[in-house]
């Protein structure tokens, strides 16, 4: 395999990895518009945190065009890879099938080690789309609208039907039936937090329509159902 960028190791998250320059990319990717702009936009539109998908340190030298000093990212490969397809270009193609490459070796290299991170950077990006906060607003809304309270229970309700339909039998039975305590979403595996964040979603849309706790149950159920057989397809 061809080297497009020149990975240096750096500490991300605790773990040494080797990360992609990010002006180095950014060059590659052919942006068309100015380095600081494009990353910082690109971080906020990706949700991005800092010590877990990118690393900040100083550029060397001067600002060539004064100012306050140049700011270099060093990015995980997962990051790279997925600035790289936001591009939509042919550059961003190559760059996205180079960085999946480098996943490769490095599953051949350190299987175990390759899955823990993909996994975790999977659930943390999950995370950080916190589907739960804008459900929790929409039946707020929704019951404001029908001129009802919004109580504590209310909320469970709705988390407790998602976690059945999810897992096919009650929250609490399936924590026993894994051995597993604590907040459940913590013990969820990526997979099942996306599946997660789609039921959170289309409950979101449900309750801006005022359906019925019922009538979500029973749609989200039939979806739900259907939304696996298209994951397995």
């Amino acid at each position: 395999m061809n080297e497009l960028f020149n990975l240096k190791p750096v500490e991300i998250a605790g773990n040494q990895i080797r990360a992609v320059d990010a002006r180095e990319l950014y060059t590659f990717l052919e942006v068309g518009r100015d380095f600081p702009t494009w990353i910082k936009d690109r971080i906020e539109q990706g949700l991005f945190a800092e010590g877990k998908d990118y690393v900040v340190f100083p550029g060397i030298g001067e600002n060539p065009q004064g100012g306050r000093p140049t700011k270099e990212y060093g990015l995980s490969i997962s990051m790279a890879k997925e600035l790289s397809m936001l591009e939509r270009n042919e550059q961003g193609k190559l760059a996205r099938q180079y960085f999946i490459e480098c996943e490769k070796r490095l599953a051949v290299v350190a299987p175990e080690q390759q899955r823990l991170v993909a996994e975790d950077w999977r659930k943390e990006r999950i995370e950080a789309r916190d589907f739960h906060k804008s459900m929790c607003t929409a039946l707020e809304v929704s019951r404001a609208r029908q001129g009802k309270d919004t109580e504590a229970h209310h909320y469970s309700n709705e988390t407790r039907m998602l976690y059945k339909i999810l897992l096919g039998m009650d929250a609490k039975l399936w924590m026993t039936v894994n051995g597993v305590t604590g907040e459940l979403r913590k013990h969820l595996s990526a997979d099942q937090l996306e599946c997660l964040a789609y039921l959170e979603r289309t409950n979101t849309t449900f309750l801006e329509m005022d359906m019925d706790f019922q009538q979500r149950k029973e749609k989200l159920t039939a979806l739900f159902a259907r939304h696996l057989l298209e994951i397995a397809a």
